[in-house]
């Protein structure tokens, strides 16, 4: 805001182009929004530190979560726990992602990208009038259900789409 004064470019054209900026594909992209419900796609988000990010940022959180776990990873929830509804668990590794969450939030083990958002759209049916954040944030690589975090983010919109067509 302070570049476009010093520019002199009008108020209102920082803001309209503000609020048409689109960020980069995977990366914390709010793709679909309807009925106080966000739809976050955030698949480039490879380790628990790059999800904690959207974690933080937002509330009332149906998370996805799990894939190939990087060596070393910590999951310290610490004060994003709060923000959590619910974690669904896909992947090959998803014993891996149960113990890290065991006793900390609520999960389900979902092991498949198709079954979580089955489950997810199930489970926020009657969650009106609260606004509601559905993430994909993986903290983890893609490779053990996907060719890269590209083809994992995409299924996510196309499976999202697809239900939401359904339950909306």
């Amino acid at each position: 805001y302070a570049l476009s004064k010093i520019l002199k470019i009008k108020e209102k054209s920082f803001i309209k182009s503000l609020k048409s900026f689109k960020g980069l594909s995977h990366r914390h992209e709010i793709f679909y929004k309807k009925n106080n419900k966000i739809f976050i796609n955030d698949s480039k988000a490879t380790s628990f530190e790059a999800s904690r990010f959207a974690l933080k940022s937002n509330k009332n959180i149906f998370w996805i979560v799990g894939g190939l776990p990087k060596l070393g990873d910590k999951f310290r929830l610490g004060e994003v726990r709060k923000n959590i509804i619910k974690a669904y668990i896909i992947g090959k590794y998803a014993k891996h992602f149960k113990r890290c969450l065991k006793g900390k939030i609520s999960f389900e083990l979902s092991r498949t990208l198709n079954n979580a958002i089955i489950s997810i759209f199930k489970d926020i049916k009657n969650a009106k009038g609260k606004k509601i954040t559905i993430l994909l944030s993986p903290a983890s690589a893609s490779y053990d259900q996907f060719k890269n975090f590209e083809e994992r983010g995409n299924k996510f919109k196309k499976l999202t789409m697809h239900y939401a067509k359904r339950y909306f």
